[in-house]
């Protein structure tokens, strides 16, 4: 077994031999792409609403608003699309993105962390310890250091992504992230 970082020895069992797998982790451009490809996906699931509700914003001035249909337009197909993908997340490890780019999600174990492992943990859990985080330095540095509002919340909202894109470039620690941590996981290569 080749002693690279590039190469991560996992505890992944076969039912039938139990021998121990060898995976090849996932390039930080794999997953940033994947990333891209998930947000371009969202974006093009709402565009529809989002033009039904300009065109009836624009239609009803003179009527008054009447928005439920549009909104629903766009929450609809936004929350069917989402549980999709948390279908997928949670029985392979791959979102529509992580598929098309031939990467997935695993545990530390070499199995599968399921919905409480890539949904749960990586997303939601730690989505709201960010948000968590970045109000209560945004309260420390605007409401008790007087800094700027706006600056602070700007410096804030991508503090994270800057970090977590630092973390991904890093190989000696297996390119994870701060949700792969969290959730004791790891991206890898699927071979097809």
């Amino acid at each position: 077994m080749p002693n690279n970082l590039e190469n991560f020895s996992s505890n992944l069992v076969d039912a039938q031999s139990e021998k121990e797998t060898e995976v090849e982790l996932a390039s930080p451009w794999n997953r940033i792409a994947a990333y891209i490809i998930n947000t371009l996906l969202t974006s093009i699931v709402v565009t529809p609403g989002i033009i039904i509700l300009i065109i009836e914003m624009i239609r009803s001035k003179s009527i008054g608003y009447n928005l439920i249909g549009p909104v629903l337009c766009i929450m609809i197909p936004l929350t069917i699309y989402g549980i999709w993908q948390i279908i997928l997340m949670s029985k392979t490890g791959q979102s529509l993105g992580k598929r098309l780019m031939n990467i997935k999600v695993i545990g530390m174990d070499g199995r599968n962390p399921g919905f409480i492992g890539t949904v749960l943990l990586r997303e939601m859990v730690f989505n709201m310890i960010v948000t968590i985080v970045s109000l209560i330095l945004t309260f420390i540095f605007v409401g008790l250091l007087n800094f700027p509002e706006t600056l602070t919340s700007n410096f804030f909202e991508y503090l994270t992504p800057f970090i977590l894109l630092v973390m991904l470039f890093r190989k000696k620690t297996l390119h994870r992230t701060l949700q792969d941590y969290l959730a004791r996981t790891i991206v890898i290569k699927v071979n097809n």
